[in-house]
């Protein structure tokens, strides 16, 4: 059996993971919240300054906080009321770093047509004095489709 300061010190480690864990799922929710609710200021803060987004299905590929955000204007001229969903999510943390890997289903429209979509995450983040940001993410679209065109069969990506 661990001694005492042993015990203690492993306690301590898994309080702060959990912690982190906790601090980046409060920080996926606001990305979700900025994004859903068109909320550019709010969205910019959750970003490092040389944050990368990459969507290949869509030729997305950003760098640098200004980027990131052009790339989110051009994402709310084309959706209107998005609602994004969150599952499965597996976090691992190294230090100051840590990376997140999750599924995503999305509903939105645009103009007079109802959209889904769903892909994956894989999110990257870095703590950013004593703070954690999201220093990139890399969406991988599986589907995205209107109700009309459904979504059995192969992967659909009618939304344009």
């Amino acid at each position: 059996m661990q001694d005492l300061e042993g015990r203690l010190a492993r306690l301590e480690r898994d309080v702060a993971i959990l912690n982190d864990q906790q601090a980046l799922r409060a920080l996926l929710s606001a990305y979700a919240v900025a994004v859903d609710e068109h909320e550019p200021s709010a969205l910019r803060a959750l970003f490092t300054s040389e944050a990368r987004v990459s969507i290949p299905a869509w030729q997305v590929e950003e760098q640098g906080v200004d980027a990131v955000m052009a790339f989110y204007d051009r994402y709310w001229a084309r959706y209107q009321r998005p609602r994004r969903y969150f599952a499965n999510e597996d976090t691992r943390i190294e230090g100051d770093e840590a990376r997140t890997f999750m599924y995503w289903h999305v509903t939105q429209e645009s103009g007079e047509r109802s959209v889904l979509g769903w892909g994956t995450y894989h999110w990257q983040f870095r703590r950013v004095d004593g703070a954690w940001r999201i220093a990139g993410v890399l969406i991988s679209i599986l589907a995205m489709t209107t109700l009309a065109a459904g979504w059995a069969g192969e992967a659909k990506f009618s939304d344009g």
